[in-house]
């Protein structure tokens, strides 16, 4: 018997485990509420070219639509495990239902034991597509090196896909187009060109004008240097400062990649505002302007000269061609200006280098050079400058910053300064013309004036950059994707201005950010700490 009751208790052992197991199976095959699938669908939601998927992570649904959707009115099309979903106690149906995403909105699912588990679903609107320029040229080849300074005709149409540069969705028209530059033309697979359209036109929001220019960008892995000194130059107030927009380039049916069209260099009323002397302006007042020239060791203008103490490079940008009584003017200013500058009286205020040269213009151009640490903004090289009528020698714009911000290293041995790094002096200690200025004390004393009134805007630089990275995010990756889907350039092959290789678009951005923030702090403690 006592076997017998043994073998009894053993088998209801048996039974209440099986019974157990069988409970707790039970209650593990039960589902946990979750969203499996959450998506916005074009056929739901009328704004939507394509299906927007969303990234599901940690009860978190993140969704990024394009730029012009509104996110006030959205029906989600999901999918999940459970018995309900709701949203402020209002039942959610797939494809259905619509909600307000202006804010995160929670989704709750209840599950058939109960339980219920909450997502935070959060939708924003990307960035705005860049526009599109489309460049179909007679011929249908591309431009060979010797090539450059021969116009072709050409088709022009630009897409602002979005309509965030202006009302006009599409532009179309006849031009001309030819290469431009110089270390950024010859023997460099990404040209940059200039464009000359048939009649004046206001591309993307831009001035009205026949002639514009398209930055390749090629050794600025960035894309965004040359932009990030148009705004600086905006900042410190500079006569006049080229608009640009970052596009996508198409010659002949074929991507190019991410350029930069911009204002062309130009004398207009719209760009730079002056009025210029005529072949009859040949005495007198007449003869003292307006003159547009530029300082440039290229050396390559058919009217030129260089200034007899420190060889400067000056050649006529406009007039192209001067008369001579024009050309012995602008010479006689430029030798008169220098040769007083390095005087024993250079800083007299009635008869120094104050009567002529625009002082307030100098200092603008030197805060923009020194912050960036421009290659060639020593007086080098893309230095255009100003002899307004009955005026005096200015600085009235800024151009080519592609080598700029830490993007050059022969600076170091070329010119005597560092390259990569933030700190240093470079304009005031590697320029001609600067390093007699710095010996003025006044200059010093209104240098400090204007650096500290500029200082407030000058510390939004780095929150710029980001956001122009981020309009740039989806662009970068088709310039830096392997053909035929991208441009096929590359982002971790070293050019000849840096060995410097980063590894990624976003280490590139991070750099040019780091540079700039470093370079406004020391430049912000050295400065003010100058003797005056």
């Amino acid at each position: 018997m006592r076997f017998y009751k043994t073998l009894n208790l053993t088998l209801l052992f048996v039974i209440f485990a099986v019974l157990s197991t069988s409970c707790n199976d039970s209650k593990e095959k039960s589902p946990e509420p979750k969203i499996e699938f959450f998506s916005l669908q074009p056929e739901f939601n009328k704004d939507l070219d394509e299906a927007v998927m969303g990234e599901i992570s940690d009860y978190t649904i993140k969704l990024a639509v394009p730029y012009k959707v509104s996110v006030s009115n959205l029906i989600v099309t999901f999918n999940y495990s459970g018995v309900r979903v709701e949203s402020t106690n209002i039942e959610q149906i797939s494809s259905v239902t619509s909600n307000n995403f202006s804010n995160p909105v929670v989704y709750k699912v209840i599950g058939s034991n109960g339980e219920t588990a909450e997502y935070i679903v959060i939708v924003i609107n990307k960035p705005p597509r860049i526009p599109g320029v489309y460049l179909n040229v007679e011929g249908g080849a591309e431009f060979r090196d010797d090539e450059k300074e021969i116009y072709k005709n050409a088709t022009v149409r630009i897409l602002d896909h979005d309509n965030y540069y202006t009302g006009n969705t599409e532009f179309f028209g006849d031009g001309e187009i030819k290469g431009r530059g110089n270390s950024t033309w010859w023997g460099v697979p990404k040209k940059p060109y200039r464009i000359k359209l048939e009649d004046k036109n206001s591309l993307l929001g831009m001035s009205k004008d026949k002639n514009w220019a398209l930055l390749a960008n090629y050794f600025d892995k960035t894309l965004l240097r040359n932009i990030t000194a148009f705004e600086i130059s905006r900042i410190a107030e500079m006569s006049w400062t080229p608009k640009s927009v970052s596009v996508d380039y198409y010659m002949n049916g074929t991507y190019r990649g991410v350029y930069t069209l911009t204002e062309h260099v130009r004398v207009s009323d719209e760009r730079i505002n002056m009025e210029l002397v005529s072949p009859d302006d040949n005495s007198g007042e007449e003869l003292t302007g307006g003159y547009l020239l530029e300082v440039d060791f290229h050396f390559d203008e058919p009217y030129k000269f260089k200034t007899k103490k420190k060889g400067l490079p000056v050649m006529f940008k406009d007039p192209e061609e001067p008369t001579s009584n024009q050309f012995e003017y602008v010479q006689n200013y430029f030798n008169t200006a220098e040769e007083i500058l390095y005087s024993n009286y250079f800083n007299d205020p009635v008869e120094g280098y104050r009567k002529y040269i625009d002082v307030p213009s100098f200092i603008n151009y030197y805060i923009v050079q020194e912050l960036s640490k421009n290659v060639d903004g020593n007086m080098r090289a893309s230095s255009y400058m100003a002899i307004p009528k009955n005026g005096k020698l200015g600085f009235p714009l800024l151009w080519d910053f592609d080598l700029a911000f830490g993007n050059a290293d022969y600076i170091t041995w070329e010119q005597g300064a560092t390259s990569r790094e933030w700190d240093g002096w470079f304009i005031k200690t590697c320029s001609p013309w600067y390093d007699r200025l710095f010996e003025d004390p006044q200059f010093v004393t209104e240098l400090k004036t204007r650096w500290n009134e500029l200082k407030p805007e000058l510390n939004t630089l780095p929150e710029f950059i980001k956001n122009r990275a981020e309009i740039l995010n989806e662009p970068q990756s088709r310039n830096y994707s392997p053909k035929p889907s991208g441009a096929g350039w590359s982002i971790t092959k070293p050019e000849w201005n840096t060995t410097i290789i980063r590894g990624s678009y976003e280490n590139e951005v991070n750099y040019l950010m780091y540079f700039v923030e470093k370079r406004i702090q020391w430049l912000d403690t050295n400065i003010n700490s100058l003797k005056s």
